[in-house]
Formats: structure tokens, sequence, C-alpha cells
């Protein structure tokens, strides 16, 4: 299962993924991240994967096909799952990404937040 909410006044997007995805559930989430693109340029993306069961080959495939065509319009990635998720995510997306990724607990959600959200370039306090 995928949810999805946009936040246009940060140029942000918060993505939830639980469960088996299907093609569709994919389709229709990339559909939307495409026309948030296209409004913004490179957008921060906040995802958050619980419970995550797989995807079937055809949204596999679609999601691959996504991930290369958007290489350089993300701004920032904080990735909020556990650590096997984690460590797969980083082995097979990682390698890909140009843009500053941070990995998070699932207890650690506001502050995957507050370092999405927190102006590119400015020093760390």
């Amino acid at each position: 299962m995928l949810s999805y909410t946009e936040h246009d006044n940060a140029q942000a997007v918060e993505i939830s993924v639980s469960g088996k995805v299907s093609t569709e559930e994919f389709d229709r989430l990339a559909e939307n991240l495409e026309s948030f693109i296209k409004r913004h340029g490179k957008v921060r993306i906040l995802e958050r994967i619980t419970d995550f069961e797989g995807m079937d080959a055809a949204a596999l495939w679609h999601d691959i096909k996504f991930s290369l065509r958007h290489l350089k319009d993300f701004s920032r990635i904080a990735v909020v799952s556990d650590p096997h998720i984690r460590n797969l995510w980083s082995s097979f997306v990682a390698p890909f990404i140009t843009c500053e990724v941070e990995h998070f607990a699932p207890d650690q959600i506001s502050e995957a937040r507050d370092w999405l959200m927190w102006p590119e370039g400015a020093a760390d306090i």
C-alpha cells in the first residue's frame, strides 16, 4: 500500500510504503509525483517504509524506469525504516542517487521531517 501527501509550500512529498505494492498503486503515485516535479523542479522526499512485503514485478520495473528518469529531480531524501530495509535500500538505490540522503529509525519521523526541511547549504548548529 502506498500513501502520498504533497507539501507544496515546502516542495516536499511524503510517501508511506507498507505491505505489497501493486503496479496500479505505483503508477498512480508516479503520475502524482511527476506532476509535482513539473510544478516545482527539484523536490524533497520523505519515504516512510513499514511492514514492506515487496512489489509485483511490473511495479518494480516501473519504479526502476521512473527513478532513472528522475535521478536529478530530487534535492533531498529522508528514508524512515528499520535497519533491514535501510540496508536493502542502500544496496539497490543509493549508488544512483546524487542528492543528499539520510536514514532514520521508525521512531525518528520528527527528526526526519526536520532534516528534510532544513535549508540546503545551511550550517548545522
